[in-house]
């Protein structure tokens, strides 16, 4: 018996009410419909039901200071809701560690204790937050920590933490540390083997992942490499770049386009420009494919550059000196206003800055204080 086939616009109906999560799910099942959700019509009209928001946690952190402040960028009429801050945890002064940005889940301490720093996940929009176990590596230097939700309900995360300690290597290679955090298991675990990266290769301190088809991604001190971290086997390897000119002058951008990874060349140079935009072929490969032609981004904030790329369409994220708003790649024309950023009175030229895009909507999770022994 065969059933008449649902029209498109009772599914788009029916989409727009679930979350962003249960949509990327959809449109790997069903590419016809990519275009569709990808319009931004449809993508308001999602964020207004589910009451959601998106927008942009700002860490600024300079020698003496830190300042943390959020900014969410959507339609007007839901702008009202988007008041988000961490001013609930209880700690003196918030620093991110991680984010998840599509599940709106951050990992946080306090930046003004030393040592075993306790550690929380929390969710903005809910105020909910979860004290964890301290890691077995807590006094040793954290270079670079990934969160990613591995299920939304009931909630399981994974946190994964590479540091390093205070020795000298003799076999020219970087050595990490490495331990994975699993929520299920509510325990913290050391991965047998150290992470040993080849001579000349290291990661950015403090750099935020790229996450994609179950991976956390970063870009390597070089710009040779992509080292990617899969949070299901707890294994990492080394994905090398289209090819070693990209490493020279222009500085690259990791993102995420059409579910996949992909690598933005960005040149700043009498006006911004996205010089090229390179997608990973398949998710578990290691092709490159060219899959955008140059365009200008012109802006005079010489220190503008995209930030992120919003689920499913072709819309950056642009954050300059002190701003931060919404652009389409395809119209070449800003989509949003440009939000201003309060920079602290502290704010000097050794400050440094970080970007956690974040959405989430308000919906309450199993993310509660656990009584630790």
């Amino acid at each position: 018996m065969s059933y008449p086939a649902m029209n498109k616009d009772i599914i788009l109906e029916i989409l727009s009410y679930c979350p962003v999560s249960a949509i990327e799910k959809f449109r790997f099942l069903n590419k016809d419909y990519y275009k569709l959700i990808s319009e931004s019509s449809f993508i308001n009209l999602n964020l207004r039901r589910t009451k959601s928001v998106f927008g942009v946690f700002l860490q600024y952190q300079g020698y003496h200071s830190a300042f943390y402040s959020s900014y969410v960028l959507t339609s007007e009429n839901i702008h009202r809701r988007s008041n988000l801050s961490l001013d609930f945890l209880p700690l003196e002064k918030v620093k991110i560690e991680a984010c998840d940005p599509s599940h709106g889940i951050l990992l946080c301490v306090d930046s003004k204790r030393y040592g075993r720093n306790p550690y929380m996940v929390c969710k903005p929009t809910t105020k909910q937050f979860q004290t964890i176990p301290n890691p077995e590596t807590g006094c040793s230097r954290t270079i670079i920590t990934g969160l990613m939700v591995i299920r939304a309900n009931p909630l399981r995360y994974k946190i994964v933490k590479l540091s390093q300690e205070m020795k000298i290597e003799n076999d020219n290679c970087y050595t990490l540390l490495c331990e994975v955090f699993d929520s299920d298991l509510f325990a913290w675990k050391r991965l047998e083997d150290d992470v040993k990266l080849p001579k000349g290769e290291f990661l950015r301190i403090s750099s935020v992942p790229i996450s994609a088809n179950g991976f956390l991604h970063w870009l390597t001190t070089s710009n040779k490499n992509v080292f990617r971290f899969c949070m299901k086997t707890s294994t990492w390897s080394l994905l090398p770049l289209p090819n070693d000119d990209l490493a020279k002058g222009s500085p690259l951008i990791l993102a995420k386009y059409e579910g996949k990874l992909c690598i933005m060349l960005w040149k700043a140079k009498s006006g911004e420009s996205l010089k090229g935009f390179w997608m990973l072929h398949s998710s578990f490969g290691k092709t490159w494919v060219n899959v955008k032609e140059e365009k200008s981004i012109v802006e005079e904030d010489k220190l503008v550059r995209p930030v992120w790329l919003l689920p499913r369409t072709n819309v950056a994220m642009m954050c300059g000196f002190d701003w931060v708003g919404l652009y389409d790649m395809e119209t070449k024309r800003m989509k949003s206003e440009r939000y201003k950023i309060s920079l602290p009175s502290t704010f000097g030229f050794d400050s440094s800055f970080n970007y956690f895009p974040f959405y989430s909507d308000y919906e309450k999770l199993n993310l509660n204080e656990v009584l630790m022994q």
